[in-house]
């Protein structure tokens, strides 16, 4: 039986502090599937965006009050939250001593659907839910790609999170349908809290940061008075890290294209300092024949430039597909041809857009290789989906190249 090895993770000191930022090592069986020389940050044109990022993170750990967003963009892959909360916890070690937010959260299991597990909403009730892969959604969209509606009268949601994530404010993004109705929240001491009106969301302040709470909704009506909940976005009084997963399974860049509400959403709740792109797994699943990269692009033109309204100062993080496989047949499958077009086509629009790649395809170590990232108990027998030690550990070598090149700027 092969001896399990532990990942050899890079160790970078912050160059301000002199401080050690180590990572969590991840258990694997064959540390040979992993590509080490892949696993750095490309920067196919300029550097200058991801500079002013290092600028603001240094402002901060130098006690500056400011908070630095960032976006993850994705389909199932950020969906799961497995590969987003690592990279959140990663992040965060940058500034430890300041406060850090959740960033949206969706009741996904309200809507039949799965969910990440730093969090959690139980649903009572009647829901029903519509997603951004719809041609044509039937309920406006924003930054969580969905919504779920309160269809019964005994609706309601129970909210927890992980304790690090506690909040003091709690804004909901949603809109009633078919009638008044507005939602309330039942704190853990049994407080019944009214919402303040901001902008078109609906503000809650708790008398302290908590971690669970309830969300009911006065006025629900069956079959007549209903509300769209598009996604719960957590605050706290101090700044720091914010890290956003937006992802929903099956999800290409049109995808996202189709929230309406998307960018306005972006600009009132989390201006990205990093916006983080996981997209292009479905919009490559077909025959190199069908694939258009012209067309992929020019979709990945439109969003990034809708970003680009929220904060022009943006830097854009570009991760390849993984290697996986394409159905062919009933029972067939080949690897994806796609993937090195699809890396290609990154490379490209990173040197348009000044914004760096991490080479996911070339790290797991090519065309086929997502069959010896199975076997080493990484990834699903599926050759699609990672298993958690296979997020986490990519989590961790995207975090790493990250603080490479962070280290390099403060040399």
């Amino acid at each position: 039986m092969m001896k399990r090895l532990p990942v050899i993770l890079l160790f970078f000191s912050f160059l301000l502090t002199g401080s050690a930022q180590s990572l969590n090592s991840v258990q694997i069986d064959d540390s040979s599937c992993v590509n080490f020389d892949s696993c750095y940050l490309k920067f196919p044109a300029e550097h200058n965006k991801f500079e002013a990022l290092y600028r603001k993170i240094e402002h901060l750990r130098r006690g500056g009050e400011a908070v630095v967003n960032i976006l993850h963009v994705g389909g199932s892959h950020v969906q799961a939250g497995v590969l987003s909360h690592r990279l959140r916890c990663n992040f965060a070690q940058i500034m430890a001593e300041r406060p850090q937010s959740r960033g949206l959260m969706f009741p996904f299991r309200a809507i039949r659907t799965n969910a990440p597990k730093d969090y959690s909403f139980s649903a009572s009730g009647k829901w029903k839910g519509a997603r951004c892969l719809e041609r044509m959604p039937s309920y406006p969209l924003g930054l969580s790609g969905a919504v779920a509606i309160a269809t019964s009268e005994d609706c309601s949601l129970e909210l927890s999170v992980d304790e690090p994530f506690a909040f003091q404010r709690l804004r909901l993004m949603g809109d009633p349908i078919g009638g008044e109705c507005h939602p309330l929240i039942v704190t853990a001491d049994a407080d019944t809290l009214s919402a303040e009106p901001v902008y078109e969301d609906y503000l809650f302040t708790f008398p302290k940061p908590t971690s669970e709470c309830t969300i009911i909704f006065e006025g629900l009506q069956a079959d007549t008075v209903s509300f769209a909940l598009r996604g719960v976005w957590p605050e706290h009084n101090g700044v720091g890290l914010t890290y956003t997963g937006s992802g929903i399974n099956g999800a290409a860049v049109p995808s996202w294209l189709r929230c309406e509400l998307f960018t306005e959403e972006l600009e009132r709740l989390c201006p990205p300092d990093l916006v983080i792109f996981g997209i292009g797994i479905n919009d490559a699943n077909t025959s190199t024949a069908k694939f258009n990269a012209e067309t992929f692009k020019e979709n990945y033109r439109q969003l990034i430039n809708e970003i680009l309204t929220v904060n022009p100062n943006a830097a854009f993080l570009f991760i390849t597909n993984n290697d996986c496989w394409l159905r062919v047949g009933r029972r067939r499958h080949v690897f994806n041809a796609n993937g090195p077009v699809v890396e290609k086509a990154m490379m490209e629009l990173a040197q348009e857009f000044n914004g760096a790649v991490f080479n996911q395809f070339r790290v797991m170590g090519g065309l086929g290789s997502s069959s010896k990232w199975v076997r080493a108990g990484l990834m699903n027998r599926d050759h699609i989906h990672f298993l958690s030690a296979g997020y986490q550990l990519m989590g961790d070598l995207l975090y790493n190249a990250f603080v490479q090149d962070y280290n390099d700027y403060l040399k």
